[in-house]
């Protein structure tokens, strides 16, 4: 009887090794692993090629709302500060469609739904991937946005286009 008790008791305990330490510990691996590929991934992706030349490719424009910039952070009422956040969307999308850059913004964007799939089917480390790319996601994001809204609203109309990255943005930045 005693064999027997001692036999159960090990097997318990075996069992309770695996699913409660040995399981958990892979699946963890498992999420760590596929969130860095990902990331690795996202690296050699064309989308990426864009993200660097749009630093390039921008830069005449961030020059151009300096002034714009600075009167708006400066602005006293609210009133006066949305009608110059209002101008410099304005000038955002004039930008990238006058330059061309519209198929690059559009790649880039459209690029973080690999990241969202993953966080939301919980098969990738959020940590991982927040520390990996959060700062990009939340400079696209910003910058980009008036960009976001316009293609949302102009015909031939995209509801959901880039929000991929706005889910990603508020993950990370919370609402």
């Amino acid at each position: 009887m005693a064999t027997a008790c001692f036999v159960a008791a090990t097997g318990w305990a075996a069992a309770g090794y695996e699913l409660l330490v040995a399981v958990p510990r892979a699946a963890n691996t498992a999420r760590v692993a596929y969130a860095l590929d990902l990331v690795d991934r996202f690296d050699d992706m064309p989308a990426h090629k864009a993200y660097v030349e749009l630093a390039s490719d921008m830069k005449p424009w961030w020059d151009s709302i300096e002034d714009l910039q600075h009167r708006i952070q400066t602005a006293t009422d609210d009133a006066a500060r949305d009608t110059l956040i209002g101008e410099r969307d304005a000038s955002l999308i004039a930008f990238v469609d006058g330059r061309g850059l519209a198929s690059k913004v559009d790649l880039l964007i459209g690029s973080f739904d690999a990241f969202t799939r993953c966080l939301v089917a919980a098969v990738c480390d959020e940590s991982i991937v927040e520390r990996s790319i959060s700062i990009d996601v939340k400079r696209i994001w910003r910058t980009f946005r008036p960009w976001v809204m316009h293609r949302r609203s102009t015909p031939p109309e995209d509801r959901t286009y880039g929000r991929d990255l706005e889910d990603l943005y508020f993950r990370f930045v919370g609402a």
